[in-house]
């Protein structure tokens, strides 16, 4: 093993760790996400699952928003209409809460492994990772709540009732 594979092994390990120090807020707010349709009957876990398909072939935030905005023209009984909907609230957290979240990532990685808040290479490989774990979550959270009618017991979990920030 050369000292370049060590490094960026050591790189990949810090990272995840970081990422991993967020897995209880992501999973809080796809929770809420998730709860948000249960006012959205017609909505499927497949849409859902396409949505994780777009984003992680793309790894792209605004690729991703564009896709749930042509769901929200498409298909508003699911996705919502208004600014309240659950589509908007999906591209409000991609857009707002997601980059609050990667600042954190980034913030805690050490200097010498090269996280530079300013490189846009290790900032683009953490949104798209973050961005695949809440969607992910999201899906998981979605489908337990329709299969098993338990929106009330989601709610309880969601970051606001669950008590994370």
């Amino acid at each position: 093993m050369t000292t370049t594979d060590t490094g960026q092994l050591r790189r990949e390990l810090l990272l995840a760790q970081a990422i991993g120090c967020q897995m209880d807020t992501l999973v809080g707010y796809a929770n809420d996400a998730a709860y948000i349709l249960k006012d959205y009957p017609k909505m499927e876990s497949s849409q859902l699952r396409n949505l994780v398909n777009v984003a992680q072939e793309s790894r792209s935030v605004e690729v991703t928003i564009n896709f749930i905005r042509y769901q929200i023209g498409r298909k508003s009984d699911e996705w919502g209409k208004g600014s309240n909907g659950f589509g908007h609230h999906v591209i409000t957290f991609l857009q707002d809460s997601l980059q609050t979240l990667v600042n954190d990532v980034i913030a805690k990685l050490p200097q010498e492994i090269g996280a530079n808040p300013t490189d846009s290479g290790l900032r683009n490989e953490v949104i798209a990772q973050m961005m695949r774990l809440y969607l992910g979550f999201l899906v998981r959270a979605f489908t337990f709540a329709k299969k098993t009618n338990g929106f009330d017991q989601l709610k309880a979990m969601t970051k606001k009732e669950g008590g994370r920030p």
